[in-house]
């Protein structure tokens, strides 16, 4: 028979090892919160007296009594947790790690699956998991249900911001962003640069406010001519859909990410038709579906890790009181030969 377990040592006995009360114990565990002040000395013998008896604060226990663990939560709608250092959202994880160690906060990243058929969640039976931490750095799309389920975790109190913008009707979502439009407007000027006088604007079918950013920066770098800019969004990019933008006279192309870029690139083949001679084109972010974009893609490449590092520093501001100030943070352009054409002479 194995022998009964023992259980862990308790406040009551780090208060009689250092001599004070469990009050105190609570107030030193709870970095003064109360509003009582502890005198430093008491403070040193309390945590010597943890360090003794290898006491461990029942963080959960704390943050349901309403104190702060220093614990931060990271969620994702989606199983995007990488596998890979070369995966899209692992620079946004090492910028909340960075930053969450600099300002010394622990993480905890919540990984409960999605109910079978189902789909991730803020709530399960009425109750959040989120809230075992003082606050949370959330990615991932959200649709009309996971708005609702957001804002009630906002309107409940719980400290959240986004990577990514995000609207939430009826809530303020503190967010850290890219500039996407800027970074597609000077997509587009590159390409009008090396005169291609007509553009395509390549999106998909899903409308997440990072494309409705970049779409607009088309438009406004477009505005000037805008009979010359057309918008495609499609789920595939077939022969027909290049075919019918070579028609109107197509010679540059904005897509939104790799994935339409590629299907562009093997539609045109079918047709005899190839890159950088017959037409030019810009990826507007860092690859989603792939390690690393082929050379010569002329790309922009979104600022991942500071976005995460701003994130848990927003957080963190929340956390003390401060006013939530969203971010949004430029992204770089890198040329390459696959914007074609020739440059404009003046």
């Amino acid at each position: 028979m194995a022998p009964p377990s023992r259980k862990g040592p308790t406040q009551r006995e780090v208060a009689r090892l250092a001599g004070v009360s469990q009050a105190a114990v609570s107030q030193v565990l709870n970095g003064g919160e109360g509003g009582i002040r502890i005198p430093d000395a008491t403070r040193q013998r309390v945590l010597q007296a943890m360090q003794d008896v290898g006491y461990v604060p029942n963080v959960a226990a704390r943050r349901l009594a309403g104190g702060r663990n220093r614990i931060l939560g990271v969620f994702t709608y989606e199983p995007v947790f990488p596998t890979s250092t070369r995966d899209f959202f692992t620079p946004f994880l090492e910028g909340i790690e960075e930053a969450a160690a600099e300002l010394d906060y622990d993480l905890l990243l919540h990984t409960r699956p999605a109910p079978q058929g189902g789909r991730r969640a803020v709530y399960h039976d009425g109750a959040s998991r989120l809230r075992l931490a003082d606050g949370t750095v959330m990615l991932g799309l959200l649709d009309d249900d996971r708005r609702g389920d957001l804002a009630q975790l906002i309107g409940s109190g719980h400290p959240t911001v986004f990577i990514g913008r995000r609207d939430l009707p009826g809530q303020e979502l503190p967010y850290v962003t890219a500039d996407y439009t800027a970074a597609t407007a000077g997509a587009c000027e590159a390409l009008l640069d090396r005169g291609h006088e007509r553009t395509l604007y390549l999106g998909t079918l899903t409308r997440h406010e990072s494309a409705v950013d970049r779409e607009l920066g088309y438009r406004r770098a477009m505005g000037r001519t805008p009979a010359a800019g057309q918008v495609e969004r499609v789920d595939v990019v077939t022969p027909d859909v290049v075919s019918r933008a070579l028609r109107a006279g197509v010679t540059g192309v904005l897509c939104e990410n790799e994935r339409l870029t590629a299907q562009w690139i093997a539609a045109a083949d079918t047709l005899g038709v190839g890159w950088p001679q017959d037409y030019g084109f810009a990826v507007l972010g860092d690859p989603i579906y792939q390690s690393d974009l082929p050379a010569g893609w002329a790309h922009v490449t979104i600022p991942r890790l500071e976005m995460g590092r701003h994130a848990v520093r927003l957080l963190a501001n929340l956390l003390s009181g401060h006013p939530a100030e969203s971010r949004t943070l430029p992204c770089q352009w890198v040329p390459g030969t696959s914007l074609g054409g020739r440059p404009r002479t003046e």
